[in-house]
C-alpha cells in the first residue's frame, strides 16, 4: 500500500530580536505524509524549510521539483537531494536534511534521511532513522510536485 504524500502551505514565522537581527518570514509547501508533517518532524528542529519555498527564486524551485521527480541531477554526492534548506538563504552549505529517491516501477521511494552540507562528508544518518522510508504512486507523486511550481508561482 502506497504512503499518502500531500503539500500544505505552511509558515516559518519572522521574527525581530533586540540585538537587532532578524529571523526572515517564509512561506512554503509542507511534505505531509500520511497525514504527518515533515517539516514538523525534521525541519523545524533545524531551521529549515521545504525546498518548495515561495520566497527562493523559482528557478531554483523547479529545480529542486526535478530533482525530487529524478529529471534533474541530484545536488549532493551519492545521489541524495535535498528536500529542507536553510531558512534564509535556501544554500547547501548552510546545512540541509536529504534524501535518496529512487523509483522502483510504478512507485517513488524516498528513503534514508539524513543531514549534510557542502563543507563535510559525512552524512548524519542516525538522527533521521526512523523517517521514512516512504512508498508513492509514482503517477500522482509527478503531478503533485509539478502542481507545486504553479501553486508558488500564482502564491507570488
Amino acid at each position: 500500500m502506497a504512503d499518502l504524500l500531500k503539500l500544505f502551505p505552511s509558515v516559518r514565522v519572522g521574527v525581530k530580536f533586540s540585538d537587532g537581527a532578524y529571523k526572515s518570514e517564509r512561506h512554503f509547501l509542507d511534505f505531509v505524509v500520511n497525514g504527518t508533517s515533515l517539516w514538523e518532524r525534521v525541519g523545524k528542529l533545524n531551521d529549515m524549510v521545504t525546498v518548495l519555498c515561495r520566497e527562493f527564486a523559482i528557478d531554483e524551485t523547479r529545480k529542486a521539483v526535478h530533482r525530487l521527480l529524478l529529471t534533474e541531477k541530484a545536488d549532493f554526492p551519492d545521489d541524495r537531494r535535498s528536500l529542507f534548506i536553510c531558512s534564509e538563504c535556501g544554500d547547501l552549505g548552510c546545512g540541509a536534511i536529504s534524501l535518496i529517491v529512487v523509483k522502483e516501477g510504478k512507485s517513488i521511494i524516498w528513503k534514508a534521511f539524513g543531514y549534510e552540507n557542502t563543507h563535510e562528508r559525512d552524512v548524519k544518518l542516525s538522527d533521521y532513522a526512523d523517517v521514512g522510508p516512504f512508498t508513492f504512486d509514482a503517477v500522482s507523486y509527478e503531478l503533485l510536485l509539478l502542481e507545486s511550481i504553479d501553486r508558488l508561482r500564482q502564491a507570488n
